[in-house]
C-alpha cells in the first residue's frame, strides 16, 4: 500500500491545532497518537500526555510538577524559570525533565519562533499532574 501524502489528509480536523503549521499540526498528532499507544497501562501510575505550546516571548503559568515529567521538545526553544533563575533550557530534537514539586515558569525567548513540545506526566493515581499557583515568591 502506498503511503498517503500530505495533501491526502487535507480534510481531516485535527484535535491540536495552534500556531503552527499544518504540517507541523499532523506531525504532532501522529507523533501523540503513536505516544499515547506505547504507555503501559498500569493502575498504579497516572499517565497523561499532552501537548503544550508556547508563543513567542511568551510563557507558561507558575506551576509545578507532582510527578515525573518528560518534555519532547519539537520545535523552538525553552527555558525554565524558576526562583534561583533559568534551571532547565531545552530546543527542538532533545528530551528534557523538569524537577519534581518545584515551582517555575516555562518560557519561549524566541522572538518569532513557537515553541511547541508533546509532555508525558507520570503521577500517583491519587495526586493531579501539575498544580498552578499565582507567583510564588
Amino acid at each position: 500500500m502506498k503511503p498517503l501524502a500530505l495533501d491526502d489528509y487535507k480534510d481531516l480536523k485535527l484535535r491540536l491545532d495552534g500556531l503552527v503549521a499544518p504540517p507541523a499540526q499532523f506531525q504532532r498528532n501522529m507523533l501523540f497518537d503513536q505516544l499515547y499507544a506505547s504507555i503501559p497501562k498500569d493502575p498504579q501510575v497516572k499517565v497523561q500526555i499532552y501537548n503544550a505550546e508556547i508563543a513567542p516571548r511568551g510563557f507558561t503559568n507558575y506551576h509545578c510538577h507532582n510527578g515525573a515529567t518528560f518534555f519532547i521538545a519539537l520545535q523552538g526553544i525553552f527555558e525554565a524559570h524558576f526562583q534561583e533563575g533559568v534551571l532547565v533550557k531545552g530546543k527542538a530534537g532533545e528530551v528534557y525533565s523538569e524537577p519534581i514539586g518545584k515551582f517555575h515558569r516555562g518560557h519561549n525567548p524566541h522572538p518569532e519562533l513557537p515553541y511547541l513540545c508533546i509532555g508525558v506526566c507520570l503521577t500517583a493515581p491519587d495526586r493531579d499532574h501539575i498544580t498552578n499557583v499565582e507567583k510564588p515568591w
